[in-house]
């Protein structure tokens, strides 16, 4: 019984770590985010479609949320990952194209569809929150 117990406060301490190591290889901080979206509200009308999304005032310098398939979301710190201390460094949609973020600071580019880099200086792909439905019309994002 003492070994079940220490083994699940080992995977909670760890995976706590791991999230707290992700920010500091990024150099970005850490800022909880325990967010719930109502789908059928019309201030998130934007996630209703698949190709939808929507920015959460949440995160280091805010969260983009999109819709990439049928009960599938992702969602990602708008904080650029090339040199994070710089505080103009702030994704925001394409004006072009709905699937890729911009960096008006350094003009990299970024993939909202996985957060991959797709231009750089960056070389780190954007910080990912965990993104799922909790019921058909409710979608929460945390960390």
């Amino acid at each position: 019984r003492t070994g079940i117990f220490t083994s699940l406060l080992c995977t909670v301490l760890l995976s706590s770590c791991k999230k707290d190591n992700l920010n500091q290889q990024l150099g970005i901080p850490y800022v909880k985010v325990d967010q719930y979206i109502l789908l059928n509200s019309p201030s998130s009308q934007g996630l209703n479609s698949v190709g939808g999304w929507l920015y959460l005032n949440a995160g280091s310098r805010g969260i983009v949320v999109y819709h990439r398939a049928y009960d599938e979301y992702v969602a990602f710190d708008r904080h650029c990952t090339w040199k994070p201390e710089q505080s103009c460094g702030k994704l925001s949609l394409d004006t072009a194209s709905t699937v890729i973020l911009n960096c008006a600071c350094c003009e990299s580019k970024f993939s909202l569809i996985d957060g991959s880099v797709l231009k750089g200086p960056a070389v780190y792909a954007m910080l990912p929150y965990q993104a799922r439905l909790s019921d058909p019309y409710t979608l929460h994002v945390y960390n």
